[in-house]
């Protein structure tokens, strides 16, 4: 969640954004831990309660981690979308690769899913305040897995990432990002009519979710991790304020998010309708959320350096839409974004999809069709960064440096101080 005007995160890539771009350098990153197996069934949880770091815990023979050699130039772009996942390496030319029908039932999401179940309901987006806040963490093994599931990022992929300059000159590249976010004391919503509206388009998009949300949405959640043309990142446990919590908080907050992933994908892949669909079809769901997004935009030198030891780039936005206020109507938000695509290659574009987004879903078909007919190409934030060089910036802003710090006052572990 970002303030009023940054609420809404729709990640576009904007070529020649005016914060100083990071020196090209060469990714050479190590090859990611192997992800830990999915356990054999485990009895029914008598002891702690649900959502306690001791349930679903693996079996004492769980596979140790194993690191591989160190890739290539050539699979860097294999290495972003599919860091930690067996899924074989795609091409590394065209980030519009073809996605299967909608109604195509050998895919994932429609082995599992009804057009029924998908479309949710308008009660989705409710907000449920005044609730007790929930610090359980994830179990140990999910934790401990999403320790060492990534390597280290890379120096060219440090920063608070704002924009992306395609090396392509004639790429026109779009990267729509949601925020699902979640506070402390609180159930946010869901709105299922803005991914049913993306799905119909045929866009894609990226889901910076809290790992809060993550666990009190469970099947949204899975929804979004089996539809090909979404990604999942994190977005913090409880949409903490990164720049003013303790270190340790940080670290839990950014890893706890991991590791819910985690449990949901492997709930996910014990489902009869996933093993129906079959290998294949559960090896495109990413083993991990593979970007980061500050809370209210915020971080410093610490968060960011926790951020990149944990192999998560940093993501800003180059475009506010301003959705979580009520009086932004879906015609301003379609303006704010094609003017602030104008002049541009690629942009990040910030806003809701958790119930506070207002009118979003309806700017959508006001905008979407124009940026196409300008010969925009709508992408995931992952692929975004594969396609050129990061314009990353020192210090999280929401549109110049310096305005989100009354924020500090206000927000700490995700709930008013």
């Amino acid at each position: 969640m970002t303030p009023a005007r940054a609420h809404v995160l729709l990640v576009v890539v904007v070529a020649g954004f005016g914060a100083p771009v990071s020196a090209a350098q060469p990714l050479a990153l190590k090859a990611p831990a192997a992800l830990p197996q999915t356990p054999p069934a485990q009895p029914a949880d008598t002891g702690p309660a649900s959502g306690s770091a001791d349930r679903l815990l693996p079996p004492q023979d769980a596979p140790t981690q194993s690191a591989e050699a160190t890739p290539g130039p050539a699979q860097l772009l294999d290495l972003l979308l599919n860091r930690g996942s067996s899924a074989k390496p795609g091409p590394a030319v065209d980030h519009q690769e073809p996605i299967p029908d909608g109604n195509d039932p050998a895919t994932l999401r429609n082995a599992c899913w009804t057009p029924a179940q998908l479309a949710g309901s308008p009660t989705d987006r409710t907000i449920q305040r005044g609730l007790k806040p929930d610090r359980t963490p994830p179990p140990a093994w999910a934790i401990r897995a999403a320790e060492t599931a990534l390597p280290p990022l890379a120096h060219g992929l440090k920063g608070s990432i704002r924009s992306v300059e395609p090396a392509d000159p004639q790429a026109r590249l779009v990267a729509l990002t949601f925020d699902l976010c979640e506070q402390a004391g609180e159930r946010a919503g869901y709105d299922a009519e803005l991914v049913d509206a993306l799905r119909a388009q045929g866009v894609k998009a990226t889901f910076m979710a809290g790992g809060k949300w993550l666990r009190t949405h469970p099947e949204q959640a899975m929804q979004l991790m089996a539809d090909p043309r979404f990604e999942i990142g994190n977005h913090s446990w409880t949409h903490a304020n990164l720049r003013v919590v303790e270190d340790r908080e940080v670290r839990e907050q950014i890893l706890w998010t991991q590791a819910e992933y985690q449990v949901l994908r492997r709930e996910l892949a014990e489902r009869p309708c996933a093993q129906a669909a079959g290998a294949a079809a559960m090896s495109r769901v990413p083993a991990w959320p593979v970007v980061f997004r500050f809370p209210y935009g915020t971080c410093n030198q610490g968060s960011l350096d926790a951020a990149a030891a944990l192999g998560l780039p940093a993501i800003q936005w180059s475009i506010v839409t301003g959705d979580p206020d009520k009086g932004q109507s879906a015609a301003a938000i379609a303006r704010a974004v094609l003017a602030g695509v104008k002049g541009h290659r690629g942009a990040i574009v910030v806003a809701h999809a958790n119930g506070r987004g207002w009118n979003t879903a309806r700017a959508l078909p006001l905008f979407v069709p124009e940026l196409l007919k300008q010969g925009y190409r709508f992408v995931t934030v992952s692929e975004l960064l594969s396609a050129g060089r990061p314009v990353a910036v020192e210090e999280c802003y929401e549109e110049r440096p310096g305005d989100n710090r009354r924020y500090d006052a206000l927000f700490g572990r995700g709930s008013k101080r």
